[in-house]
């Protein structure tokens, strides 16, 4: 039987695909002399409007695989997972870093996460896309959409690999390695609860320890 993506997978992928892009209009409109505000700002106001729609769209969605035709964990199970899954993500972060550095010999450092934390440090607002408006797009998208797309046709492993270097592809960053593990985790907690907010809950406690770890220490 062929198998083709729901009206709502369908939306919440233009909704991220907008999300990236309207900033850049955002600093094309600004005055010359504000394109760094335009673009932090911008970015506020595009990660928080596509995560409310995601939302939103996800309270009638009819995205439909093994996953979400299968019961949810209870709420408690969720929770409980979504918060182990900070510490298998941090240990899968850990792993996939020292094989970067001492196998395939790429720096530890992230200049993704120092762009990051730079743009944090003179805008504090800006803490709110990365510890939550950009973690729920994320997860809609590489886990509950792409993941769960594929999940029928490859098979878990499979589409664990398609759906995380996707996730590390958008991120822009040599990491590649470090990316697809830590999406690796995500889409095993999706599988195991059957609910998109335990890796939601994970990322989002995931994004805010490693940001705050670097502001502070």
């Amino acid at each position: 039987m062929k198998k083709a993506l729901s009206h709502t997978a369908i939306v919440m992928t233009l909704v991220y695909i907008l999300a990236q892009f309207l900033p850049v209009l955002i600093i094309v409109l600004a005055p010359q002399s504000y394109q760094t505000e335009a673009l932090i700002y911008g970015n506020i106001f595009s990660f928080t409007a596509g995560a409310f729609v995601m939302l939103l769209l996800n309270r009638k969605s009819n995205i439909r695989n093994s996953i979400t035709l299968s019961p949810s964990a209870p709420r408690s199970t969720v929770i409980l997972w979504g918060i182990l899954g900070i510490f298998m993500a941090l240990a899968a972060q850990y792993a996939a870093t020292l094989i970067e550095i001492f196998l395939l010999g790429l720096p530890m450092g992230s200049e993704n996460t120092q762009q990051i934390l730079l743009s944090i440090d003179k805008y504090p607002l800006y803490l709110i896309i990365v510890s939550i408006m950009a973690p729920i797009m994320e997860e809609f998208v590489f886990r509950k959409v792409i993941f769960g797309f594929f999940y029928d046709i490859t098979g878990g492993v499979g589409a664990a690999v398609i759906s995380s270097l996707l996730f590390a592809f958008m991120h822009f960053d040599s990491h590649i390695l470090l990316y697809s593990t830590i999406g690796f985790v995500f889409s095993y907690l999706y599988v195991k609860t059957k609910n998109i907010a335990t890796p939601i809950i994970a990322h989002v406690l995931m994004n805010t320890v490693v940001v705050l770890l670097n502001l502070f220490l």
